[in-house]
C-alpha cells in the first residue's frame, strides 16, 4: 500500500533529467520494509560508503549528497562490503590525495567482480570535473562521474543508473545568477560547515580551483543568519564553521561583506564558536580584522595561507600581495585580537624556486611566529598557468627544502606551544584515542588546537565542553588535566 508521495526536483539547469519524478513510497508486504518507488524503478532499503579526498568544502559537499541520498533510501556505512553504492568525493588539488584516490578506485574492481551490478561506483568532485570523461572510459567498473556543481541531483543520477543508464559524466555548470541553498548534515554532531560562497575569481598559476569550481557566487547574508539559527536552534548545532575557497570575497556582488555576517551571527543564541576558511591575504579588510577584535563568538585562531615568502615567487603565483603587506596584516590581526592564533600553507619548491627565494620564506616564518603551517611540494596541475612555464628545479631539491621548512617551523612551535603550559582551555570534546593502552580525550579550543587528556573510565565525554589544565607540550601536541566537566551544553 502507498503511503507518501512526493516530487524529486533537479535544480534548474543542472539536471541530468528533463523531467520530474514522483516518488512514492510503499511497504513489502514479505519484509516490512518500506520501498521507495522512482518512475519504474523500486528502491529498497541500501547502503551506501563514501570516500571523501581533499578540503572542507569537500567534506560539507559529502553531507549534502548523504543527505540527499536518505530520500532514495540509502543510509551511510563504514563497511564497503556493505554497501551496494560507493563513491568517492576527489581533491584535484592535492597530488597525495589525487593519488590516494586513483590507487582506491583501481582495487575497487574486485568488489565489483564480486557484487556484479548489485555494486554501483561513482566518483564526484574536482577530479570528476576535469576528468570526467575519461575516468568513466579508463575503468570498466566505474559507473558515473559528476562535478561539483552538480552534487544537488545525485539522486537523479543515481536514479538514471539503477533504471539501465550507465557509463555517463556530468559536468555541467549552475550558470543560474543566484547561489540558494540549504545546508544539510547528516553527522548528528555539535559541528557544522556552512557554505558561503562558491568558486574563485583569483587564478593563482599554479591552482586548479577556478577550472574545477568556477567564479565567485555567495549566497545572501538574510539566508545565510537564517540557515545557521535553524541549525542552531533544531539540530543542536553549537559550532559553525563558514565555508568557502575565497570567504573574503563573500558578498560582492551583492554589496555585502562578511565582517557584517559574522557580526550577525555573534548574535545567536545557542551558537557557541564561529570559524571561518579559506582566506585570501588580498582580501583581509580593516573591517574584517576589526570583527576579530569584536565579534565574542569568533574564533581565535585565523588560518591565512602566505604560499611564499619571497615577492618574486609570489609574483609568479600571481597571489596579488607581497612579504611585507601579508605581515602588516598579522600586525593588525594581533593588534585587534591579542589572543590570535595564526597558521598558513607553503608550497616549496614553486617552478625555478631559487635558493635566495627560499631562505625569504624562512625569514617570513621567523617573523611571523605561525602557530603550525600546512606544507607541501609544488606540484604540477594541469590547466593551469604554472604547467605551462618551464621548470627546471629537482624533486629532490623540493623534497630537501620542504624537510627544511617543516624543521624550521617546528623548532618555532615548540617554543610557541610551550606558552600554554599551566593555562585552562575550554574545549569542544571531539573523540578519544587509545595509544599502548592509554585511552585519552581530544578537545579543541577556541584557538583551534587540540589537547589531549584523561577523563573518567565509566564517564562519555564525547560532544561535552570541558575545561582542560595544559600541563605539557612540544611542537606537535598538548598534554592536559581534566578540570571540569560542563556537559553538552553552556549555559
Amino acid at each position: 500500500m502507498e503511503n507518501q508521495t512526493n516530487e524529486l526536483n533537479s535544480p534548474s539547469g543542472l539536471g541530468v533529467s528533463k523531467q520530474n519524478h514522483i516518488a512514492t513510497s510503499f511497504l513489502d508486504e514479505n519484509t516490512g520494509d518500506r520501498i521507495i518507488r522512482l518512475g519504474d524503478v523500486d528502491f529498497p532499503p541500501r547502503k551506501v560508503w563514501m570516500k571523501t579526498y581533499g578540503c572542507q568544502m569537500n567534506y560539507h559537499d559529502t553531507e549534502r549528497i548523504l543527505a540527499h541520498l536518505k530520500n532514495l533510501n540509502f543510509s551511510h556505512t563504514e563497511d564497503l562490503d556493505e554497501a551496494s553504492l560507493v563513491l568517492f568525493n576527489t581533491c584535484a588539488v592535492r597530488e597525495l590525495a589525487n593519488n590516494k584516490f586513483y590507487s582506491q578506485l583501481g582495487e575497487l574492481k574486485h568488489l565489483k567482480k564480486k557484487k556484479g551490478e548489485e555494486l554501483v561506483v561513482g566518483v564526484g568532485g574536482c577530479v570528476a570535473q576535469t576528468e570526467g570523461k575519461d575516468l568513466v572510459k579508463k575503468f570498466k567498473h566505474l559507473n558515473f562521474a559528476f562535478g561539483p556543481d552538480t552534487i544537488d541531483t545525485i539522486n537523479d543520477m543515481v536514479y538514471r543508473t539503477y533504471a539501465g543508464d550507465n557509463k555517463f559524466s556530468v559536468n555541467t555548470w549552475d550558470r543560474s545568477s543566484n547561489f540558494s541553498i540549504e545546508t544539510k548534515i547528516n553527522h548528528g554532531t555539535p559541528q557544522a560547515f556552512v557554505n558561503i560562497i562558491k568558486g574563485c575569481d583569483k587564478y593563482c598559476t599554479y591552482c586548479i580551483v577556478p577550472y574545477t569550481r568556477g567564479r565567485e557566487r555567495s549566497r545572501k547574508q538574510a539566508e545565510i543568519v537564517e540557515d545557521v539559527r535553524r541549525l542552531v536552534e533544531y539540530q543542536g548545532i553549537q559550532e559553525v564553521m563558514l565555508l568557502g575557497q575565497n570567504v573574503n570575497s563573500f558578498g560582492k556582488e551583492n554589496g555585502e561583506r562578511i565582517s557584517d555576517l559574522i557580526m550577525e551571527l555573534d548574535q545567536i543564541n545557542g551558537l557557541e564558536i564561529l570559524r571561518y576558511t579559506t582566506s585570501h591575504p588580498y582580501d583581509v579588510s580593516d573591517d574584517l580584522i576589526a570583527a576579530h577584535g569584536e565579534a565574542k563568538k569568533l574564533s581565535k585562531h585565523l588560518h591565512l595561507p602566505v604560499q611564499s615568502g619571497s615577492n618574486t615567487v609570489l609574483q609568479r603565483m600571481n597571489r596579488e600581495y607581497t612579504k611585507e603587506h601579508y605581515l602588516g596584516l598579522l600586525e593588525k590581526l594581533r593588534k585587534a585580537q591579542p589572543e590570535i592564533v595564526l597558521s598558513t600553507d607553503i608550497i616549496c619548491g614553486f617552478v625555478n624556486e631559487t635558493d635566495e627565494e627560499h631562505k625569504e620564506t624562512l625569514d617570513l616564518l621567523e617573523k611571523a611566529q605561525f602557530d603550525f603551517i600546512y606544507s607541501y611540494v609544488y606540484s604540477q596541475r594541469s590547466k593551469t598557468r604554472a604547467a605551462k612555464m618551464e621548470d627546471f628545479l629537482t624533486q629532490e631539491i623540493r623534497k630537501s627544502r620542504l624537510h627544511e621548512v617543516q624543521a624550521f617551523q617546528l623548532s618555532i612551535q615548540e617554543k610557541i606551544r610551550s606558552t600554554m603550559v599551566g593555562k585552562t582551555y575550554r574545549v569542544l570534546v571531539e573523540g578519544a584515542n587509545t595509544m599502548k593502552g592509554e585511552t585519552k580525550w581530544k578537545g579543541r579550543t577556541n584557538c583551534n588546537r587540540v589537547i589531549h587528556f584523561k577523563g573518567p573510565e565509566d564517564l562519555n565525554l564525547k560532544w561535552h565542553w570541558v575545561d582542560v589544565k595544559c600541563i605539557s607540550t612540544t611542537a606537535l601536541s598538548c598534554q592536559g588535566e581534566l578540570l571540569q566537566d560542563l556537559g553538552r551544553r553552556l549555559q
